[in-house]
């Protein structure tokens, strides 16, 4: 597990993560140095994580009984496979999650040089930086040398590989790193999916994602259980957070960037971005407010925390507008795009900090499916929906958060039936993009 041996990898590994916030501002200064020195620090926590890795295989395989996996799972006599069980399935297995992810920050567009813009692979490596130290506290669990007393006095049944297992975390990779590469990567092969079928991500993505969701329907995350103890297990709740951010960013970001450059020149965005953000909080507060009353979390005050929780969500959606301020003004409407954001990348954000973040992802996804078509409609120079693409999308959700609340069963139902709406949703609103261009 990351940090047992020598903890201080564990600050210097995010502290060389956390320099790619601003990979702009970290390029030309390395540049300017060397190429060599640039290369260093791009390759930096590629090389702190296998060293990490190679630390664990060690202890692991020596039977190190300072190690907590060792501690926990092994006994001297283990075998060669039970250690391979313990390596691949244990404590650690979020180093083998992460380990592709970091390497994107030692990639800059290799074998795609002619398509790849220094600013897109900017964009890209400032997401993937965010998500990780985001998700560090909850991903990575330190108390094995924090709180020494917290080793096992005896050892535990160990951790088993399960081929399904298995597919669960390649699919869960495949869809995070195809997500950051498609919604910051100018290549074109979405085109055929968008303009013929209208449908936001490939078949192999959208196939993907049902199988995720299946996965998810049987996982118990989130579920009324689930709720009374909910940092029990929040490096598994953090992992589904991955998966919906990754769902977000191919059904929402890579549509959005396409409709909104051939949807007018922005006269009376301003107007529409007000009437958007009021229209998002408004749509976050009822949501969250319901799905957290009707399953009773955390309590009597459900709703009280809900208008909590929404409050710093406004104030992130808030705070985002800012950013224009600081040069992140590309786009044809950078303060609507900049609040699309913090309603996909929000709840996982205060996840962080809030246990019951996760009930206001329904409600995000309902805001930004919500506002698509408000700023269209707003704007004087954008063609407006038709009433029929606005009374389908008012229905569905409708629809879906009446039967959510019905069915009783929370957020098991709301995340996946959610995921579909938006599906439905960017569909519908690709195709009024591409026929208003025709």
């Amino acid at each position: 597990m990351l940090g047992d041996d020598m903890p201080w990898l564990v600050p210097l590994f995010f502290g060389s993560i956390a320099i790619w916030m601003f990979p702009k501002s970290v390029e030309t200064f390395a540049r300017n140095k060397s190429e060599a020195f640039l290369r260093a620090l791009r390759w930096t926590p590629f090389a702190l994580l296998a060293v990490i890795v190679s630390l664990r295989i060690s202890a692991i395989f020596s039977h190190d009984t300072t190690h907590i996996e060792v501690a926990a799972y092994l006994q001297a006599d283990s075998t060669v496979t039970d250690r391979l069980h313990v390596l691949f399935a244990g404590d650690g297995l979020v180093e083998w999650m992460v380990l592709p992810l970091v390497y994107l920050f030692a990639w800059n567009g290799q074998g795609s040089r002619r398509l790849w813009t220094a600013e897109g692979l900017h964009k890209l490596k400032r997401t993937l930086a965010l998500m990780l130290l985001v998700s560090s506290t909850l991903l990575f669990d330190d108390t094995a040398y924090i709180a020494p007393e917290t080793m096992p006095k005896m050892a535990i049944a160990a951790p088993s590989v399960d081929v399904w297992s298995v597919v669960l975390l390649v699919l869960a990779q495949i869809v995070v790193v195809s997500s950051l590469i498609v919604a910051y990567s100018p290549i074109q092969s979405l085109r055929h999916y968008q303009a013929r079928y209208f449908i936001p991500a490939s078949p192999f993505v959208l196939t993907a994602f049902a199988y995720l969701f299946m996965a998810y329907e049987s996982s118990g995350v989130f579920d009324a259980s689930w709720w009374s103890d909910p940092r029990h297990d929040e490096a598994q709740a953090t992992f589904w957070m991955w998966i919906i951010v990754a769902f977000n960013l191919h059904i929402f970001v890579a549509p959005q960037r396409d409709i909104d450059s051939h949807l007018g020149v922005g006269n009376g965005r301003s107007k529409a971005l007000a009437w958007c953000v009021g229209v998002a909080i408004g749509v976050l507060l009822l949501i969250t407010a319901l799905l957290m009353h009707e399953q009773q979390t955390p309590d009597a005050t459900a709703v009280q925390t809900s208008m909590w929780v929404v409050g710093w969500m406004a104030a992130l959606m808030a705070s985002v507008l800012l950013l224009p301020l600081l040069g992140f003004d590309d786009g044809s409407r950078p303060e609507l795009n900049w609040v699309r954001w913090s309603l996909m990348f929000g709840p996982l954000v205060l996840f962080l900090v809030f246990e019951h973040a996760p009930f206001l992802l329904l409600g995000s996804w309902l805001a930004i499916i919500a506002t698509t078509p408000l700023s269209w409609l707003l704007e004087e120079s954008a063609p407006s929906p038709s009433a029929a693409q606005l009374a389908t999308i008012v229905a569905l959700g409708l629809a879906t958060v009446v039967f959510v609340l019905m069915s009783g069963e929370g957020l098991r139902y709301a995340i996946p039936l959610g995921a579909l709406l938006a599906l439905g949703s960017s569909m519908l609103d690709l195709r009024h993009a591409t026929t208003s261009r025709q």
